[in-house]
């Protein structure tokens, strides 16, 4: 014993048993009493509970637990154990502990550089790269050719879907409202707190906007509708009419929960933008020659032999591996690009529709609403597709890139990922806000900018500097109904057709 057994003792490191063991190993006595007593505690040391209680009864003194011939639970031998342990013990304890730790930095540090490229799994986008590929794999047998081909088909039918369903939204903004004689939204009835002047809170009916005078579009057409009619019927009473019917005005509930909700559906984004930077990884990484993309596991195909049983996807092993340039180019056209195209425009889109939503439970329910869209692929695959292409996803293990981390000595993995993640220094300071910055952060900074890039995609186009603040431009009624996915997707080429009088503009104002 190393340790000073009058302050284990007073510390509570042994109770009962444990203390006389103690007591008799270092009192004064004769020596092969102390040596008898010293065995008896290093077998308890050793040995655990089973040595425990002949200990005990071997001293033949009463404990001090809560029943005389019972000890305490096993951990107070670990915490004798630890505190009796030698300086070079001790050290060696030091070090697995910094050792582990490095291991864990190591974890995590390979999981923040994405070490491995795989399909998408349970998605159709994934069943178009695997299925394909396992066909050319094995010679194209009927079965795997039948799975690529219905795979090919379901991503036409899911691409479509998502394009005309995008489609349908932005007519609804570009030609169906402007038939009812809406102007976009903008800014209108924000920040009507901090007007500096009665010019810069003019709503889009030409008066002063405040809040009780606030509605969203349908209540502020129908209120409109309702003055024009009395107007229509009786002109004479034009003044009276003017003077007691007041429709209101047009503008946002609330501008920060319009904001808020954009950042929400943003976010709900980012994962599917996410999957098309890992499918560019994958055709990017693999290498450019047809590969096998199946294997035989050799040790459960034997164990099944010795069982004599029947194992089919146990057997098999099906992995990512390389294939010919030809397949990446039909993949980066076929896969990766309508992917991105759908995901890009998706957000563009929703975000303009969220902008256009003047109520704060409408603009709630709305930003929900719309991740629907980024889940047709998965919802396609789950609901369509049969289910051996489901477990073929499953199953299909990802490639590990090669890096020379992986391969890193015990004394490396220290020097790499323990001793140069101190900060003692004002490099290792710029590395911590570097790494913070671009791998922990990096997803927040992503989302900032992307809502950024979508809302002010939304102002450019739709929206005109004014009397301080973003209004709405000159509206003009569109010619037909009209709009098919090419002026969705090639704006520019295919612009609407429009008369050339337009039928709002933003009115001077009218303070009173």
């Amino acid at each position: 014993i190393v340790c000073d057994p009058a302050a284990m003792v007073s510390q509570g490191y042994f109770n009962g048993p444990y203390r006389q063991l103690v007591i008799e190993a270092h009192e004064p006595a004769l020596k092969d009493e102390k040596e008898n007593a010293g065995r008896k505690l290093l077998s308890v040391f050793a040995n655990g509970d089973s040595d425990l209680t002949s200990a005990g009864k071997d001293t033949g003194s009463d404990s001090e637990g809560p029943q005389s011939g019972h000890f305490q639970p096993r951990v107070q031998s670990r915490k004798a154990r630890i505190a009796c342990l030698t300086p070079d013990e001790k050290a060696a304890e030091k070090y697995r502990v910094e050792l582990a730790g490095a291991k864990l930095v190591a974890g995590l540090h390979f999981m923040d550089q994405c070490e491995a490229v795989g399909v998408e799994k349970g998605s159709i986008y994934g069943a178009v790269i695997l299925a394909p590929q396992l066909a050319r794999t094995l010679g194209w047998p009927r079965e795997l050719t039948a799975l690529s081909v219905v795979s090919y088909v379901f991503l036409a039918v899911c691409v479509s879907i998502h394009a005309w369903l995008l489609t349908f939204i932005d007519k609804e903004e570009r030609v169906m409202d402007k038939f009812s004689g809406q102007m976009y939204l903008c800014d209108f009835g924000a920040f009507m707190d901090s007007c500096t002047s009665d010019e810069s809170c003019v709503g889009p009916g030409g008066t002063k906007t405040t809040p009780p005078r606030l509605y969203g579009w349908s209540q502020w057409a129908l209120r409109n509708y309702v003055r024009d009619s009395m107007l229509a019927v009786f002109p004479d009473m034009a003044s009276r009419i003017d003077a007691n019917v007041d429709p209101g005005e047009y503008g946002v509930e609330s501008y920060s929960c319009r904001l808020l909700c954009c950042i929400v559906f943003i976010i709900s984004i980012l994962p599917e933008l996410k999957l098309c930077y890992q499918l560019a990884r994958l055709l990017w990484y693999v290498p450019s020659e047809n590969q096998p993309w199946i294997a035989l596991d050799q040790e459960e195909h034997d164990r099944a032999q010795e069982d004599g049983s029947v194992s089919w996807f146990e057997s098999v092993k099906l992995k990512v591996a390389g294939m010919s340039r030809a397949w990446k180019a039909i993949n980066v056209c076929l896969v990766l690009f309508p992917k991105s195209v759908l995901v890009f425009f998706t957000a563009k889109a929703g975000t303009g529709f969220l902008m256009e939503t003047a109520g704060v439970d409408d603009i709630i329910v709305n930003s929900v609403a719309l991740g629907f869209l980024l889940g047709l692929d998965d919802l396609t695959t789950s609901a369509l597709m049969s289910t051996d292409t489901v477990k073929l996803l499953e199953i299909c293990e990802d490639l590990e890139l090669d890096d020379e981390d992986q391969s890193l000595t015990e004394s490396q993995i220290m020097e790499k990922f323990s001793r140069e993640q101190r900060l003692t220094s004002f490099w290792s300071w710029a590395r911590l806000w570097s790494n913070i910055c671009y791998f922990k952060l990096y997803n927040m900074f992503m989302v900032t900018i992307l809502t950024a890039c979508t809302v002010g995609c939304y102002y450019v186009s739709n929206c005109q500097w004014h009397a301080g603040r973003l209004v709405s431009k000159p509206m003009f009624t569109p010619k037909n109904m009209a709009f098919s996915a090419s002026n969705l997707f090639f704006k520019s080429f295919f612009p609407l057709a429009s008369e050339s009088e337009p039928y709002w503009t933003m009115p001077d104002g009218d303070a009173d």
